[in-house]
């Protein structure tokens, strides 16, 4: 084993272009933070340049490497991933979640779909009291919902639990198609003006506030329309 790499996950809780408000908010109510120490990994297509985009070196689909991760962690839903270039070599790296919000990273290679690196579960508990945790982030989940009662809170955290398991319910290529819109619209994001920026938020925050009191399968159907309309 040579060098290791420590790569440091961010899922957001209710950030504007990002799948992962939708996937990990009911996990915890605060940004999961983590160092998992990936040991030396070999892939079969090694990367000597930095370029902004990797996915026409990809030979496989995102819905495929989400597949391939959730055969490799028991009774795992794939919840976010990405193309990225680890030790030099092109994988995705992806988030699942199994029974009772235990988190995994799985790395999958770009090119023959092997699972390169599979870490051991964290647990909700373990995240909210690792020094990973964000306070400032808990602060603001709080703050959000200030005028709320403690009984009306807890709807809320049930509500944000319920879009989770009405994204799982989505089919694969469905919740890639998300990902993957996501993914690009906080790439877009930044470059937006302040009010188009303030203009995407509202847009968002109306959307999820029409979406939040649905049943699991009215949410479900809900975001299946929306993946279809992108």
């Amino acid at each position: 084993m040579t060098n290791i790499t420590k790569t440091k996950i961010t899922v957001p809780l209710m950030i504007i272009a990002s799948v992962f408000a939708i996937t990990a908010v009911s996990y915890s109510p605060s940004d999961v933070r983590a160092e998992f120490s990936i040991p030396e990994i070999s892939g079969s297509i090694p990367i000597t340049e930095t370029l902004e985009d990797y996915s026409d070196k990809s030979e496989i689909a995102l819905s495929v490497a989400m597949a391939v991760s959730e055969n490799s962690v028991e009774n795992g839903k794939a919840m976010w991933g990405k193309l990225s270039v680890t030790q030099g070599f092109l994988v995705y790296a992806i988030g699942v979640l199994a029974n009772d919000d235990v988190f995994h990273k799985v790395m999958v290679d770009a090119g023959n779909g092997e699972a390169l690196y599979v870490s051991e579960g964290v647990s909700r508990g373990e995240w909210k009291h690792s020094k990973h945790s964000d306070g400032e982030t808990s602060k603001k989940w709080k703050d959000h919902y200030s005028n709320l009662t403690a009984e009306e809170r807890e709807i809320k955290k049930q509500q944000w639990t319920e879009v989770k398991d009405a994204f799982f319910a989505l089919s694969l290529d469905e919740r890639a198609k998300m990902i993957m819109h996501f993914m690009t619209m906080k790439v877009q994001f930044e470059s937006l003006s302040d009010e188009e920026k303030d203009a995407k938020k509202l847009k968002m925050k109306l959307m999820m506030e029409e979406l939040l009191p649905l049943s699991v399968e009215e949410k479900t159907v809900k975001l299946r329309e929306f993946v279809n309309s992108l």
